[in-house]
C-alpha cells in the first residue's frame, strides 16, 4: 500500500542513487511488516521514528500532534528523547519563533532548520536547542484525510546539517505513513464505537444495502422480532410486513426517503411468532463522499406498551371506569347527534335522569365493594333495556343519564321506563345477602320540554328530584313549572359580575410536594368567592356559570395577577422561591391575548417566569389546536412552565402531547382516590411511565392517605398535593404553615414538608 506514497515525489525519487532508493524501499517494507504484526499504532509510529534515526545517524525522531482545540503541539511519539525532553516540548504554541515543528503548523509547510542556535525560527525555544544540543531540526506536516495539517514528523540532529533530497523524501514518506496510521486508528476507534453503540442500543437497528437486502441487525432487533441474523441476512424488510399498510403507504414512505433522505413515523410489523405490533421507525439513507447511496439504516422502538396506555387513557377519557358505560362527554356528543337527526325527521327524543334510591345505605352498611357491584349490575340492566340507537352514561356515584330516540308518544316512553325500573329492582347476591334497590326517574322530551342538551338534562334532573320527593321508585315527566334553573343561572351570573367589580374573590393556596425529597416545590392557587350572604363559596358553585357567561376570562386574569403578586410578596418575607400554579381556561386561549397578558403580569409583578406554571385542561387542545400550540410555544419562550391538569379525564392523544412543549402531567384525583383497584393502579403507572418517557414530571392531586402516598412513591410519581400534606388555605395561613414547617425542620422534628 505504501507504493502510492511516492506518487508526489516520483521525480525527486528518480534523482536518488540506487542505494538511496533501496533504503527508502526497505524503510517502507520494514514498516509494512510491522503493520501486519503489531496491534499498537503507537508501536508502528515509534518504528517510523527509529528507522528514520537509523537512516540519519546522530539524530532523534519525533511525532507531535495538535491538541483537540488545535492550539498547542504535544509529543505523541519520541522513542529516543528522554522524558524530561518530552515534558519540555509539550505545549508548544505555533508561531514564527516556535521552532521547526511550531513553524510547520504556523506556515502549513515543511521547515528545514540547519542551525537552531541562530535561526530566528527557534528564537522562542532556543533554550531547548541549547539544553539538549539539538543543532538542526527538519520537520514536515502530517495531514488528515481531508488534507488538514494535524501534526509534524521531525528528525532533530546533534550536528548542524542541511537535508539532502534523500532526507526530504524520507521525511515526506514517513509523514505520509504516519498519516495513514493515524487515520486507520481513527477509523478503528470509530468502528469500535459504532459496534458498541450498535449492539448496546436499546432500540432495534437494521442495516441494508442499496437494494434493501438486510446486512445486519443488532441484539435489540432480534429480541423484539424473534429472528436471528442468519434468518434475516439477505432478506428484505418485506419479510417483516404486517399487511396492515397498503401500497400507497409505502410509496409515500420511499418517496420521502428518496427526496429528503429520511422518514420517520408509526408502522405496524409482524414478529416471527406472527404477532403484529406497532413501532416508531426512523429510516435514513446513507451516502458516501461521492454522494452514491451505500446503505439504509432503520432504527425503531417497540411502542406496544405506549399504544396500550394511550388506548386505556382514551377509553377512560370516554368511559366510566367502574361500569364501562360512556362518560358524560361521550353521552353529550351522542345526544346532540340524536337531536340533530330528530330535528331533520321531526321525531322525539327522551332524556332520562335515573338515580338509585337509598344507595348510600348500601355503601355505609355493606361497604364500597357491595356498592360497586350494585352499580355494575344496574349498568348492565340499563343496557339490556335499550337499543343500539339509545345511549346511557353514569354522571355521578349512583346517577345515570339515558337518551331514547324515535319515541312517538309519552306512552311509549312510559313503557320503556317501567321496564327500566323493573329491571333495576331485580335482586343480586353479595356475600350471602340479597340486594335490591328502587330508583327515581325524571324525563324530559325533545322538542316539547327543551331543544338543546343542557336544558333537556336540567329538566330531566329536576323531574327526577320531584320523583324522589314523591317517595322514589317512580318517574316524573318534566313540565314548564319545573324550570327554575334559568332563574338561578341569571342570579349567579349577575352576582359574579358584582363580585368581580367589587373584588370579592380571594385565593387559597395548596402546597405541592416533591415525593422523593419531601420538599415544597410549588403551590396551586385556587379561587374562592366571598359571597355577601352565603359566605365563602368554592369554585364548584360558580365556575361553570362563569365559563358559560364568558366571565371566566376576566376572573382568570385576576387570579393570574393576584397569584404572581402574592408569590413575589412571599419571597420578600424570606420564603424561598416556589412555583405558583394557576389554572387557565379555554376562553382565555380563544381570545388570543393570553401571551400578552402573562407577559404583562410578569413584568408588573416582578415574578421570574420560571416560577409561574399554567395548568391547562385537555379540552383546550381540542379547540383550534394549531393556534393553541402557537400560543403555548410563545408562553414557553417567555420561560413559563406548562402542565396538563386532570390528565386522563378528557381527550388525551399522544400525537397531540408529543407536539406540546409542556413540563408536567397532573393525574386527576378520581384516579388517586381509587388506588388499590388493580385496573386503576395500572392506569396510574401507565400515565407516570408515559409522562417520564416523554420528558415530563408527573404530579398527583387529591392525595389524602399514607397508602396513596406510598403507592405513588413506589410508582415513581414525582410530586403530589392533597389533604395529607395540607388543605388549600388563605395567604396568611399558607405563610404561617410554611414557616412552622421550616421551624420544625430546624428543631429536628419529623416534619412532612421540607424547605
Amino acid at each position: 500500500m505504501f507504493d502510492q506514497l511516492l506518487s508526489a515525489t516520483d521525480s525527486a525519487f528518480c534523482t536518488l542513487s540506487s542505494e538511496e532508493q533501496g533504503k527508502i524501499l526497505r524503510f517502507q517494507q520494514a514498516i509494512l511488516q510491522s503493520v501486519i504484526q503489531s496491534d499498537s499504532y503507537l508501536d508502528e509510529i515509534s518504528l517510523v521514528c527509529r528507522l528514520g534515526e537509523q537512516l540519519l545517524p546522530n539524530s532523534v525522531g519525533s511525532v507531535m500532534l495538535l491538541d483537540d482545540a488545535g492550539k498547542l503541539l504535544n509529543v505523541l511519539v519520541a522513542p529516543s528523547i528522554p522524558p524530561e525532553g518530552i515534558a519540555t516540548l509539550n505545549g508548544i504554541k505555533p508561531g514564527t519563533g516556535s521552532g521547526s515543528c511550531g513553524n510547520v503548523i504556523y506556515h502549513q509547510s515543511p521547515q528545514f532548520v540547519s542551525n537552531t542556535f541562530s535561526d530566528p525560527r527557534w528564537q522562542d525555544i532556543r533554550d531547548i536547542a541549547y539544553n539538549f544540543n539539538l543543532c538542526s531540526c527538519w520537520s514536515v506536516p502530517i495531514y488528515s484525510r481531508n488534507r488538514k495539517v494535524i501534526g509534524t514528523f521531525a528528525l532533530s540532529s546533534f550536528e548542524h546539517r542541511s537535508p539532502t533530497s534523500f532526507h526530504t523524501i524520507l521525511l515526506e514518506v514517513g509523514a505520509a505513513i504516519i498519516s495513514i496510521m493515524l487515520d486507520r486508528k481513527k477509523s478503528q476507534d470509530s468502528m469500535l464505537l459504532f459496534e458498541k453503540v450498535f449492539e448496546g442500543s436499546e432500540e432495534g437497528i437494521m442495516v441494508t444495502d442499496p437494494n434493501q437486502k438486510i446486512l445486519s441487525v443488532n441484539h435489540a432487533f432480534t429480541e423484539v422480532y424473534g429472528y436471528t441474523l442468519d434468518e434475516l441476512r439477505g432478506q428484505t424488510p418485506k419479510k417483516l410486513a404486517s399487511g396492515q399498510h397498503g401500497p400507497e403507504f409505502f410509496q409515500a414512505l420511499w418517496k420521502q426517503i428518496n427526496t429528503r433522505g429520511n422518514w420517520r413515523g408509526e408502522i405496524w410489523n409482524r414478529r416471527k411468532n406472527g404477532e403484529i405490533f406497532p413501532e416508531w421507525l426512523s429510516i435514513s439513507a446513507v451516502y458516501d463522499q461521492s454522494n452514491a447511496l451505500t446503505h439504509y439504516i432503520g432504527i425503531f422502538s417497540d411502542i406496544s406498551e405506549l399504544k396500550s396506555a394511550e388506548e386505556q387513557i382514551l377509553y377512560l377519557s370516554t368511559h366510566d371506569n367502574l361500569t364501562g358505560l360512556p362518560n358524560q362527554a361521550t353521552f353529550k356528543n351522542r345526544l346532540e347527534q340524536a337531536l340533530a337527526l330528530a330535528t331533520n325527521h321531526s321525531c322525539n327524543v327522551a332524556v332520562i335522569n335515573l338515580d338509585l334510591d337509598k344507595f348510600k345505605w348500601v355503601n355505609h352498611s355493606l361497604g364500597l365493594q357491595a356498592g360497586d357491584l350494585l352499580l355494575t349490575s344496574v349498568a348492565s340492566a340499563l343496557k339490556q333495556c335499550l337499543s343500539d340507537a339509545d345511549s346511557v352514561c353514569r354522571i355521578a356515584s349512583d346517577e345515570f343519564l339515558i337518551a331514547i330516540s324515535g319515541c312517538e308518544d309519552t306512552e311509549t316512553i312510559s313503557t320503556i321506563v317501567d321496564k327500566i325500573i323493573e329491571k333495576v329492582a331485580q335482586p343480586i347476591q353479595f356475600s350471602g345477602q340479597t340486594l335490591s334497590l328502587s330508583c327515581s326517574v325524571g324525563i324530559a322530551v325533545f322538542p316539547t320540554d327543551a331543544n338543546n342538551y343542557d336544558d333537556l338534562v336540567n329538566r330531566a334532573s329536576e323531574a327526577r328530584r320531584q320523583a324522589k320527593k314523591s317517595g322514589g321508585n317512580c318517574y316524573h315527566f318534566s313540565c314548564e313549572q319545573l324550570n327554575t334553573d334559568s332563574l338561578e343561572f341569571l342570579r349567579i351570573s349577575h352576582e359574579l359580575r358584582d363580585a368581580l367589580a367589587e373584588n370579592r374573590f380571594v385565593l387559597h393556596y395548596q402546597p405541592q410536594i416533591d415525593l422523593s425529597t419531601g420538599r415544597l416545590v410549588g403551590a396551586e392557587a385556587l379561587i374562592r368567592w366571598k359571597h355577601p350572604s352565603q359566605g365563602l363559596l368554592y369554585p364548584g358553585k360558580f365556575i361553570d356559570i362563569a365559563e358559560q357567561t364568558g366571565l371566566i376570562a376576566d376572573i382568570g386574569n385576576w387570579v393570574l395577577k393576584e397569584a404572581c403578586t402574592q408569590s413575589v410578596a412571599w419571597q420578600k418575607t424570606g420564603l424561598p422561591p416556589i412555583v405558583i400554579a394557576v389554572n387557565v381556561s379555554a376562553l382565555q386561549f380563544r381570545r388570543g391575548d393570553i401571551v400578552k397578558i402573562v407577559e404583562s403580569v410578569l413584568e408588573e409583578s416582578g415574578l421570574q417566569p420560571n416560577l409561574l406554571e399554567l395548568e391547562l385542561t385537555e379540552s383546550i387542545l381540542l379547540e383550534n389546536f394549531e393556534q393553541t400550540l402557537g400560543q403555548l410555544n410563545e408562553l414557553k419562550a417567555l420561560g413559563v412552565k406548562l402542565s396538563i391538569d386532570d390528565f386522563g379525564t378528557g381527550y388525551s392523544s399522544l400525537s397531540y402531547l408529543n407536539r406540546l412543549n409542556i413540563d408536567k402531567l397532573k393525574i386527576d384525583q378520581s384516579f388517586v382516590r381509587q388506588i388499590g383497584n388493580p385496573a386503576n393502579d395500572a392506569i396510574i403507572r401507565a400515565i407516570i411511565q408515559m409522562g417520564h418517557a416523554m420528558g415530563y414530571r408527573v404530579i398527583a392531586e387529591g392525595v389524602e392517605t399514607e397508602t396513596m402516598k406510598t403507592y405513588l412513591i413506589t410508582s415513581q410519581c414525582d410530586e403530589a398535593q392533597g389533604y395529607l400534606f395540607a388543605k388549600p388555605v388563605a395567604n396568611e395561613a399558607f405563610l404561617q404553615f410554611v414557616l412552622e414547617q421550616k421551624l420544625m425542620l430546624q428543631q429536628g422534628i419529623g416534619a412532612e414538608l421540607k424547605i
